[in-house]
């Protein structure tokens, strides 16, 4: 008999543990995932992600090393990192007693990363630090560079130019057995040179980086670099040099995917040198090139640069078209940042999914179990029945933690696009705007048989420009000017009680720039009671009422 319960008990036991490891081969995952991430994080990537329960298959060591490579691998793939704060564990627990130096060094630095993601600078640059220390017991210099290249970066952000290029300086010679690396860190210095305005510098770094990709004969690479070049030439008002290079990287990179890019490029620079013909050569190929491009942030700034270019040249309804586009391209933007945070939630309920996949499995293992020990089992029983109720409450918890990140990122989304459709709103307010006052300006001009003739074409402007709901033109103008200004309509009722309407009226326009002789046209009043409503505010409020009106706004 008590040979029987002592094998109940031994098969038991190995069923128990069985249980206890819901993946088996989850070490041998993530030894290949380490093997990965450097070279292809996008493997590294699925295999982090087919660990389902690492905290129960993994031991304490290799659960460490999974924080690590799993934070790493986000970072490489491009994936948000900033709700990654489990890689502060990692961090804290290399951190103590005498563990490898290089792996170490790696929880360090993703720590700095998750802060630096959570604008944390303080945090970031520390743990940067303390990267680079545990870093130099290594000869890693890969890492090593990788650490400095970022805390450029860093120091870049914070406008801290000296410290940066000193940082962008010691990765290009860490770097030096890796070109590719070597010509980024290499072209950041000429990045940094140029924002502290030396330029000699900055084209000499530019021309080393330049130099350094074309050992690796990756073409797109000195397409990047090239294009960069050109770019800093056509800031400091080189055109020629800028002219040069942009044609070196357009001959480096014949990939019809970025022929918008370089039209783009070409149309802007020849529009700042004053050569018509080339530019409006690359405009029409850029009208040409620009809806095939699949890059959204390409397509909205050469829908951008082609709503001015229109603008310029009196063809009002082409720019608002390009303008249109321009504000659909920015949605698609958002709505790509969008589908990346669906991405997330799938990959946590997935997950989620996953773990109360185990927990049902080792429920029912709990039933059979009860079932076959019966009475020599109930304080094992007990024991597992607490321990399920705990695992449960710890489960519990997850859930709410990653509903809370959730909540929170979708918000942080709301928000973002909120503001950026303000924007939107209001740069396109501006625009009618500017429009309405030529149309107005156009209307004053023409005499009275010019206005009889093109009355048609003057109503279909007025149904695109007006509101149909406004009962004149008018009011139209002033709710735009009070949607530009806010607080000017409050500020003047406030301030200047006594002004009557007409003054009121007369105010806002002056304030929104146009002239005598355009109010006077929309408020249909003589130009001479314009003059009189003008003296009157200038005794209300102040000799010249704009300055003064603006002067206040500007406190």
């Amino acid at each position: 008999m008590v040979r029987i319960i002592i094998h109940i008990l031994i098969i038991t036991g190995l069923f128990f543990f069985g249980a206890c490891n819901p993946q088996p081969e989850a070490p041998k995952l993530l030894v290949e995932a380490e093997r990965l991430v450097e070279n292809n994080p996008d493997s590294a990537m699925r295999l982090i992600d087919s660990l389902f329960y690492p905290e129960k298959s993994l031991s304490l060591e290799y659960y460490m090393r999974f924080l690590v490579t799993q934070v790493q691998a986000k970072y490489k793939t491009g994936r948000p990192i900033h709700g990654d704060t489990l890689i502060f564990r990692a961090r804290d627990y290399y951190s103590t007693g005498n563990k490898d130096p290089r792996i170490t060094a790696l929880a360090c630095f993703y720590s700095g990363c998750v802060y630096r993601e959570q604008e944390e600078y303080g945090k970031a640059i520390r743990y940067y630090k303390e990267a680079e220390t545990s870093a130099e017991k290594t000869t890693d210099h890969a890492l090593k560079g990788l650490i400095q290249y970022n805390l450029g970066d860093l120091f870049a952000v914070q406008d801290l130019y000296p410290k940066a290029l000193e940082s962008y300086k010691n990765a290009a010679r860490f770097y030096s057995a890796q070109p590719e690396q070597k010509a980024y860190s290499l072209s950041a210095v000429g990045r940094m040179f140029l924002l502290d305005k030396n330029p000699d510098s900055a084209f000499l770094y530019f021309q080393k980086g330049l130099n350094a990709a074309k050992s690796t004969n990756d073409k797109i690479l000195q397409s990047l670099l090239a294009q960069n070049i050109g770019v800093a030439y056509q800031e400091t008002g080189q055109y020629d040099e800028a002219e040069r290079y942009l044609r070196h990287s357009y001959q480096y990179n014949r990939d019809m995917k970025d022929q918008a890019r370089y039209h783009l490029n070409f149309a802007e620079l020849y529009s700042q040198m004053e050569q018509q013909d080339s530019a409006v050569f690359y405009t029409e190929k850029l009208k040409n090139s620009v809806d095939s491009s699949d890059n959204n942030y390409i397509k909205a700034s050469a829908y951008k640069f082609l709503a001015e270019w229109e603008k310029e040249r009196g063809n009002n309804n082409e720019a608002f078209g390009y303008q249109n586009k321009r504000i659909h391209s920015l949605n698609r933007i958002m709505d790509d940042r969008k589908d990346q945070s669906v991405y997330e939630i799938e990959q946590k309920h997935n997950y989620e999914q996953q773990q109360n996949h185990y927990n049902q499995r080792f429920i029912r293992f709990q039933q059979w179990l009860m079932g076959v020990m019966g009475i020599l089992l109930v304080v094992a029983i007990a024991f597992l029945f607490f321990f399920l109720r705990m695992l449960k409450e710890r489960a519990a918890k997850l859930r709410m933690q990653e509903n809370v990140n959730t909540l929170h990122e979708t918000t942080k989304d709301l928000l973002s696009a909120k503001r950026l459709k303000e924007t939107i709103l209001k740069e396109t307010l501006l625009w009618k705007l500017d429009v309405l006052k030529d149309i107005i300006q156009l209307k004053y001009m023409m005499s009275e048989k010019e206005q009889k003739t093109y009355q048609p074409l003057l109503d279909n402007l007025d149904e695109i420009l007006f509101d149909e709901n406004t009962k004149t033109p008018w009011m139209d103008i002033r709710q735009t000017v009070e949607y530009l200004h806010p607080p000017l309509p409050l500020f003047i009722r406030q301030q200047y009680p006594t002004l009557s309407e007409a003054e009121y009226n007369v105010c806002l326009l002056s304030y929104a720039g146009l002239s005598v002789q355009e109010m006077a046209f929309v408020l249909n009043l003589s130009e001479h009671t314009i003059y009189k409503a003008r003296t009157r505010l200038n005794k209300k409020i102040g000799a010249d009422f704009c300055s003064v009106l603006r002067k206040a706004f500007s406190h």
